[in-house]
């Protein structure tokens, strides 16, 4: 059942990451603004065939600078609302706030994704207390105390671009923080009569909240991981299934290709030669038997150069014993032979027995 979810997941993972041409053409016009803002605050694209943990860290990245372009928006926008608050530090928070979007965002570019999480949660979490604390009447109500539970976004930073373990160690911390402020700072009326009526449920729903949303979040991270590590695993399988098919295909060419190179030149034909480029696996084995082949090849070509010359060499035995009997000149004509000079040079001349001298006696 495991292999059979796999499998369909792998199927609309494919479908998803392989596009057809209409929809891919689609998502780059609407992705266009998207691709600008990555290219700003990213590092440039990982590899296509790139590690699982490499593509891991890229959409981590990714979604880092996509929190922080939204972060830096909502920032913004509050400037005004800052400057009608009635509490004077809210200003300069938010001013502090941009600034650290701003230096994320450039340790983003260089790709410290775990630094500017840390400083994404630390920011979070210290703009959420500060505006506690630093409240006009500096006493915690009620409407501060249901503040506590936007500490959470805090845990959904933490886990989408730290280590999902990450997310415990965030809850506990903000627990912490809850417990911290809760008993320190003094409650305004409204929160102080339900503290005394239901202190227990009033401090147990914040941290619920905090230990619900970690424990949810992690397991939900922790399965995507693992069926994305799935895919990956299934993709990468299907390449080495495509590359071990191609290198079959050249193995069955080159091996087709040497065969027919060995059948030729067993016919006497050794100028054949095996075209296999050096992207094949068989090119050393190509290569040798080309140089073989040339060999060969000079060697025949050198053998009959040999039966040539063996073959005029009887011709001219021959036309020089009919000359001799007829006394007429030789008459020798070009072979084609490296006995040519030596015909040129033959060619015309008498052969005429030697007279008898006084020491050898004259042929009755």
């Amino acid at each position: 059942m495991d292999s059979r979810n796999s499998s369909r997941f792998a199927e609309k993972s494919n479908d998803i990451w392989n596009p057809t041409p209409s929809q891919t053409a689609q998502t780059t016009s609407s992705m266009k603004p998207l691709r600008l803002w990555y290219s700003v605050a990213t590092p440039s694209d990982a590899e296509v065939k790139a590690s699982f943990a490499v593509q891991d860290r890229l959409r981590r990245l990714r979604l880092a600078s996509i929190i922080l372009l939204l972060m830096l928006v909502i920032l913004v926008s509050f400037i005004r609302l800052a400057l009608l608050s009635k509490n004077p530090l809210l200003f300069p928070i938010i001013v502090a706030g941009i600034a650290l979007c701003l230096f994320s965002i450039f340790l983003n570019r260089l790709g410290h994704v775990n630094t500017v999480g840390i400083i994404s949660v630390i920011t979070v979490n210290t703009a959420i207390l500060l505006n506690l604390i630093t409240s006009p009447s500096g006493h915690l109500s009620m409407d501060g105390f249901l503040t506590f539970d936007l500490l959470v976004f805090s845990e959904l930073l933490a886990v989408s671009l730290l280590p999902p373990s990450s997310v415990f160690f965030v809850a506990a911390l903000n627990i912490a923080c809850i417990c911290v402020d809760v008993f320190l700072q003094a409650h305004a009326p409204d929160l102080e009569h339900l503290w005394r009526v239901e202190s227990y449920t009033l401090l147990v729903r914040p941290i619920a909240l905090q230990i619900v949303v970690a424990v949810v979040t992690f397991l939900w991270v922790r399965g995507a991981l693992r069926a994305f590590k799935r895919v990956d695993r299934i993709e990468e399988v299907e390449r080495l299934q495509y590359a071990l098919a191609e290198q079959k295909r050249d193995l069955e060419f080159g091996i087709q290709q040497i065969q027919q190179a060995l059948v030729e030149a067993a016919n006497g034909n050794f100028s054949v030669r095996t075209p296999l480029a050096q992207e094949n696996v068989l090119w050393t084995v190509a290569s040798s038997l080309n140089t073989l082949l040339a060999r060969l090849q000079r060697s025949n070509q050198s053998e009959q150069e040999l039966q040539r010359i063996r073959s005029e060499v009887l011709r001219l035995v021959t036309i020089a014993r009919e000359a001799e009997v007829k006394r007429v000149p030789l008459r020798l004509m070009p072979s084609g032979t490296l006995l040519d000079p030596l015909l040129k040079n033959l060619s015309g001349r008498y052969l005429l027995q030697p007279s008898p001298g006084p020491d050898r006696p004259s042929r009755a």
